[in-house]
């Protein structure tokens, strides 16, 4: 009885994450698997009130009009670099052979 007691003070932390009472937790990938659904969800919802609503205004963004007039189908080819180098250099030499031979 005359010996102290001796006590580790970290035997009586408190863990506050992983108590009875403590909020649920959630992982990383159900975060993120919730926001998809969420997104979603207004997707269909939005898509839902413009089925049911079609008085509404449609909402159009001005860039999917856009023209792409060098991917198009009549766009004349167009050469890269490497091709245009080498296509000079290919006439320089048959203009040096038509040299030559005359």
């Amino acid at each position: 009885p005359e010996r102290p007691v001796e006590v580790d003070p970290t035997a009586f932390g408190r863990n506050y994450f992983d108590r009875a009472s403590a909020p649920e937790q959630e992982d990383e990938d159900d975060a993120e698997e919730r926001e998809a659904v969420l997104a979603e969800i207004a997707a269909l919802k939005k898509l839902a009130a413009d089925y049911a609503h079609p008085e509404r205004p449609v909402e159009v963004d001005p860039t999917a009009f856009g023209r792409n007039y060098f991917d198009r189908a009549s766009a004349p080819e167009q050469e890269d670099e490497d091709d245009a180098e080498e296509r000079e250099a290919v006439l320089a030499e048959i203009a040096a052979l038509k040299k030559l031979a005359a």
